[in-house]
Parts: structure tokens; sequence; C-alpha cells
């Protein structure tokens, strides 16, 4: 006989594929546990312990088969009611959820201690987590496509779950297990909540094993807002959508969604509706980057269902990448960018540093859609041909803590200023002290300001009081200089130089104060000498000028020796601070130059040019 002449009947299921009836419903109905069934399974080793209950390995020996099997651990006789409730109470779920990427539960008994127990399929494989920490730590490349694929069939579990009135409420990469040969399964259904969808339309009251308002359910940084706010009652099939947001961009990106080390950190910023999504790394699908904002926003009434999410994943895992999204993605963040720059330019000033951040980070996102996007690039040209008001917050910081560097820097110099100075007051002593007050004041302002400048730089002092200090200090070192060899030679020179350095790093109201105590210190010696205060320090003939000597004798060798060796060093060392001053200048516009290169880089660069 001909094969196509053969019909073999066929039996056809003309029911709808959907749930006949919601978990709620099932779970309404009476149960009990009334059969002892240990001897029935023969426990080998423990493969691990949670929060309610311990899973081991076991063997049916009815069966002959290898299974798991989890025992609720022990809890004070008055806690067991509602223990072994909300443990039953999970085993009947993840029971009534036939799925094949949720573990199947063949049977529930009593053990030996009256404890409860089930018996679930036993699984082999390694979680999610396990996987991404195995990766992280081997710098291999990462399996992302084999990952994409088990995330689809964990949002199609999901979905199934949402349909059938069930809330997962802490999916997880630790949740999450693949096995060796394609399996994957959605594990802990422990904190699952049922919700009121169904056939009936009734609302399913809570029962014992579930929360209630205010309690924090799931793990920070993949719970969704609700649950971080402790909103139980409005928790649904959107707030697990927002942890597969997390998975996935974790999934793409190796980074968390929702960064921090602490708990309070991870529920402050997951709570916080403007918190801003981190940047995609540059080997990212932008369509895929959307889609997890779009499941992690903060109004769930904005996420997609768990169906969206495994549609759109697939789409782009069978290679149907839309490059009409990166333009239409691109033309959004370009006219946000345009829309920002208008109100960095033109907008309220309190309102300009904020706009004109958003404006640039919208700009770069949109030119990295679209490299060559006109509107964008001429946005962002736009906005740095026209520099900011008002120096950005961030950037005052770090001028400050750079201002701060050049000042430590500079107590640097003014030490080693004093310290040569210093050295030259052996030649002053070899002179022969005739003022020996005046010799010792000297001496010690020039310690002092040694000792002042050395201070504040290992110590890191920079604040203007600091300055103003050392400031008066050196300057007083200055009128008791003029003592050696009068107000007008030397001493000019000396205060010249002393003002342009501590007057290059002060605020512009304490230079006129420092000029103005220079002018003093300078005038001050010589208005008391010529009022006959002080010794006259000179004397002016038609012959020429003579000084004459007043804190120490004059000797014409080492007078010579001193005198050429403060010359030397009046034109060393503010030679070299100003040389270093120039080469830091010049290292600063050299940056500016090459960062201005590189932004230039941003935009389209026409044929020819």
């Amino acid at each position: 006989m001909p094969l196509s002449s053969r019909r073999v009947p066929t039996a056809r299921w003309r029911g709808s594929s959907s749930p006949r009836a919601t978990v709620a419903e099932v779970l309404q109905n009476d149960f009990t546990v009334d059969e002892a069934m240990a001897e029935r399974y023969v426990t080998s080793e423990s493969l691990g312990r949670g929060g309610m209950g311990e899973v081991a390995r076991a063997a049916d020996v009815r069966l002959g088969r290898e299974v798991a099997l989890k025992t609720m651990l022990p809890v004070p006789p008055d806690r067991m009611k509602e223990a072994a409730s909300r443990f039953l109470r999970e085993a009947r779920i993840q029971a009534l959820l036939e799925h094949p990427a949720i573990v199947p539960v063949y049977d529930i008994g009593l053990g030996p201690t009256n404890l409860p127990f089930f018996i679930m399929k036993r699984v082999r494989g390694d979680t999610l987590f396990e996987l991404m920490e195995r990766a992280r730590e081997s710098a291999q490349p990462r399996p992302r496509r084999r990952w994409l694929s088990a995330f689809v069939t964990v949002c199609r579990a999901m979905q199934y779950a949402h349909e059938r009135g069930v809330v997962h409420r802490d999916l997880k990469p630790d949740n999450i297990m693949l096995g060796a040969h394609g399996e994957v399964y959605v594990l802990d259904w422990g904190v699952s909540r049922i919700i009121p969808v169904g056939m009936t339309g009734e609302a399913v009251p809570l029962d014992d094993g579930d929360t209630r308002p205010g309690d924090l359910v799931g793990t920070p940084g993949y719970m969704s807002p609700e649950q971080a706010l402790g909103q139980s009652d409005v928790v649904d099939a959107k707030s697990d959508v927002f942890a597969l947001g997390a998975i996935l961009f974790e999934i793409l990106t190796d980074r968390y969604l929702i960064e921090g080390d602490e708990r309070p950190m991870l529920v402050t910023q997951t709570v916080n509706p403007a918190r801003v999504p981190p940047l995609p790394n540059d080997d990212v699908a932008p369509e895929l980057y959307t889609l997890c904002l779009r499941a992690t926003r903060f109004d769930k009434d904005e996420r997609p269902n768990a169906r969206d999410l495994a549609d759109a994943v697939e789409r782009y895992l069978d290679g149907e990448r839309d490059l009409g999204m990166r333009r239409k993605l691109a033309d959004e963040k370009a006219e946000e960018a345009r829309a920002a720059a208008n109100l960095a330019l033109d907008g309220p000033v309190d309102q300009r540093e904020a706009a004109r951040a958003r404006a640039m980070r919208a700009a770069g996102n949109a030119l990295a859609l679209a490299p060559e996007h006109p509107s964008a690039s001429a946005t962002m040209m736009r906005l740095l041909a026209v520099l900011p008001e008002r120096m950005p917050k961030a950037a005052e910081r770090e001028l400050d803590q750079l201002d701060k560097k050049h000042l430590r820097s500079a107590m640097r110099d003014h030490a080693l200023r004093a310290a040569t100075w210093i050295l030259l007051l052996p030649f002053v002593f070899a002179l022969g002290v005739r003022i020996g007050w005046l010799a010792a004041a000297t001496s010690a302002l020039l310690g002092a300001t040694l000792a002042l400048a050395l201070l504040f730089y290992a110590r890191g002092v920079t604040n203007r009081h600091a300055r103003l200090l050392l400031f008066g200090v050196v300057t007083l070192s200055g009128i008791a200089l003029s003592g050696l060899l009068g107000p007008l030679v030397f001493v000019p020179g000396f205060y010249a130089v002393n003002t342009l350095l501590f007057s290059a790093q002060a605020p512009p109201a304490h230079r006129r104060f420092m000029i103005g105590a220079a002018l003093v210190a300078l005038t001050a010696p010589l208005a008391l000498e010529l009022l006959g205060v002080l010794p006259p320090s000179m004397v002016i003939t038609p012959e020429g000028v003579t000084l004459l000597p007043r804190m120490t004798y004059f000797s014409q060798g080492p007078l010579l020796v001193g005198l050429f060796a403060a010359s030397v060093l009046g034109v060393v060392m503010p030679t070299l601070i100003a040389v270093r001053l120039r080469d830091a200048l010049v290292a600063a516009e050299e940056r500016l130059l090459v960062q201005k290169w590189q932004l230039e880089q941003l935009a389209p660069q026409r044929s020819g040019s």
C-alpha cells in the first residue's frame, strides 16, 4: 500500500494552549500531607542550603532514579505551622508551573522527624552567576550568544508563570541554571507571590505564605523600585521584568545595572526616579541597550512584558537587527541634545550647567549611534564653541585640587629660597657683628621662614591665612636685612622677587595688600633713617655714595664674596622658579590643544579638509 494512502489517526488537543486555571485557584483548595514516604527516598550528600530548607541528592528506590530532596529546616514549635505552610506553598507553586524551564516537583511527603519535604528533578549545571564569575576570572571571551539564548528561555518561562498568576520576586543570575546540554532552569520560587489574574477575575487574598505591605522581598540591585519601597501590594509581573532587564544589562556589559557595595546604597539608587543608567560598552547593540532601559524604567506601567523581552532578544539573535533603529534612536538623542543646548545657552542661569551636561551626553549618544549625524555634530560643536559663563561645579572642584597642588609646590620653593639666604649668614658673621640683636633677629626670621615653609609643605597647608603668615614673616626678614646694607641696596630686589612669587598665586584681593605691604616695608626703614630714629646707612656727596656699616663691620674680602653670592642667588633662584611656572603653563596649553584636536574629530570631516 502506498505510504500516501495510509491515514493514521492523530490525537489533537482542541483547547487553548493557555492554562485553564491560575495557580491561585488551585491553591485555594484544601491540601494536607498525611503520608510518610521517607522510606521511598534515600538521601546522600547535601547539594545546598537556603533560608527555608536544605536540598540533598537522593535516590528514588521505587523507580530507581536520582532526584533532589528538599527538606524544611527545623523551627521552634510555635512557628512550625507557619513555616510548614510557606514551605509547602513553594512546593505546590513550583509543581503547578509545568514548564521545561521550571524544575518539576514529583512528590511531597513527611520525613522521619515530621518535617515536610518535596521531591524535585535532579538538575545539573552552573548558575548564570557562576558562569559570569568564571568568565571574569579567566578573561576569556564571554559566550554572550549562549547566555542571551538562555535569557530568552527564562523570559518565556516567566511569561508562562505570570499568565498562571505567579510572580517570582527574586530573579537574579544566582537563580538561573544552565545545563551542559542546553537546559535552562529558573530556580528558587520560595518568595514568589500570587497575583489576582486568571479566569475568575476575582482578587486573590493574601495567604499565610505571602508578604505584607512594607516587607522588603528580593535582592537589591535586581529588585524593582516597588519592591525596594516595600509596596508588596502592587508588585506584579512587571516587577519581574525589571529584574530581567537588570540581568540582560549584566549579560551585555559585564557590569551591574545598579552599582554599589552596600545594601542601603543599592536600595537608594533603585528608588531614585532620576537614576541615570550606565552607558553601554561599544560592542553592545543599541536595540538591546534600549530594551534594558525600557525594562528597568521606574514606572512599572512603562515596562514591556516578559514575552516582549523574549521576542526582542530573539529577533536580535536571528539577525534581524533593525538598522533603522540606530537612526531613529540617534534622531531622538539629537533632538534631546538640541533642546538641552538651547536651555544651556539661553535658559535660566541656575539651569544652564545641568542642561549643558544633558546636551553633551545626548549628543555623544547620538554620535555613537550615527557617527556622522549632522544635527548631533552641530549641537556638539555649538556647545564647544561657547564656553559656560560660570565654571561648572565639577570643574571648580578639580581646579581647587590643582590649585592646592601648585600652592604646595610653592611652599617648597619658599623653603628653598629661605634655605639659600640662611647659607649667607656665615658671611654676615664673618664681617663682625656691630648690632647683636639685629643680627639675631635677622637669623631668627630667616629660620622661621624656613621652618614655616617646610611645615606647610609637609602637611599640605595651603589656605590663605597660612600664605599671608608666611608672606608677613618673609617681609619682616626683608626689613631686618635692610640693617645690613641699608634699605636701598639689595633689599628692593629681595622685595620684588618675594612679592612677585606670593602675588602670582594669591587671589586678587590679597595682591593689592601684598604690594602695599612690600612698599611699606621698603619705605619705613628709609623714613626712620631720614627722621634720625635709625643711624644712617649711607652718605651721599658730590664725589659718590658711601655705605655705612650698621649691623656688621665692613671688610672688603668677605663683603665682596657675600655680595657676589647674594647676586648669584638673586639671579638663579627667581629664574628657576619662573622657568618652572612657564613650563607648567606650556604643558597646560599643549594638553588643551590636544584635547581640542580630539574634540574636533567628533565632527564629520569634509572631503579635502
